[in-house]
């Protein structure tokens, strides 16, 4: 693999190899000792607009495998992308809403790249949703995930991709009177239906200005009501509360500190599978 734009050009077996490498690193995530020699002497150049879960991500995959993480932000993405690759970076990480930029540095480049978040794709994202549902449900098969809101939507096709993999199934909760939102894959616009049953929930949060009661069920997030709809001990991603009666309550199988520490692990299986 010499680079990675997004999942929806790999067979199952590429997949279910990232994700089995991603297992094993995050025992190094969890473990009190940090420490692994896979990327000893690689360099991961990284452009982000700002700090963000990516580059924090791979600033520490970079670092418990020995590596050494360049981060720039804010500068033109083309140009230090190619820089970056020019001053001999092996691996470089990039979010950019511009998605053809991503083929323009990939056939100019001689440092692997990787799509830290663009317009249209999200793999390092998408791979730590599918690890965390890997280890809360013991597994991808079989499997029934609903996404709510709007915001994020750059995740969908990717995850709908991936899940059919594994014989499992992407619903999407849309209101009928969202009329902006294209449309992708199976989407549901009643929302007890769309629970129902569901195994696990993606929160893709809200655009601005969107009605939070027409997503959510309540003007304060997604209602106990609903999750109780699901599958029991159902893994909430996205969100860590629910709304209950009057009162936003944490959920207690939400799965967002397990997700934060699957993303580093998605980005230290990655880095190591390009170098390979």
């Amino acid at each position: 693999m010499k680079n990675l734009l997004n999942l929806t050009t790999l067979t199952r077996n590429e997949l279910q190899q990232l994700l089995e490498t991603a297992t094993q690193m995050r025992r190094i995530v969890l473990a009190d000792y940090k420490k692994g020699p896979q990327l000893i002497g690689q360099v991961v150049g990284g452009v982000w607009k700002k700090p963000c879960v990516s580059s924090t991500a791979f600033q520490l995959a970079a670092t418990y495998l020995s590596g050494t993480c360049v981060p720039v932000f804010g500068a033109n993405e083309l140009e230090e992308c190619l820089r970056l690759s020019n001053m001999g970076a092996n691996t470089v990480v990039a979010s950019c809403d511009n998605d053809s930029l991503f083929r323009t540095v990939s056939l100019r480049s001689n440092a692997s790249l990787v799509n830290g978040g663009s317009r249209q794709y999200d793999p390092v994202g998408v791979l730590a949703d599918l690890l965390t549902l890997y280890v809360k449900l013991d597994g991808l098969s079989n499997l029934n995930v609903l996404a709510v809101g709007n915001r994020d939507v750059n995740k969908v096709n990717e995850l709908m991709y991936c899940l059919q993999l594994f014989g499992s199934a992407l619903v999407w909760y849309l209101p009928a009177d969202d009329l902006v939102t294209a449309r992708k894959g199976i989407v549901i616009d009643n929302l007890s239906a769309a629970f129902s049953g569901a195994d696990a929930v993606i929160d893709l949060g809200l655009n601005t200005y969107s009605d939070c009661q027409s997503y959510y069920g309540s003007s304060g997030g997604i209602t106990r009501e609903l999750m109780d709809l699901t599958r029991v001990d159902c893994p909430l991603l996205g969100c860590t509360t629910v709304v209950e009666g009057a009162m936003v309550k944490e959920y207690e199988h939400n799965a967002v500190s397990t997700r934060e520490s699957c993303y580093v692990a998605a980005a230290m299986a990655v880095l190591y599978l390009l170098k390979k």
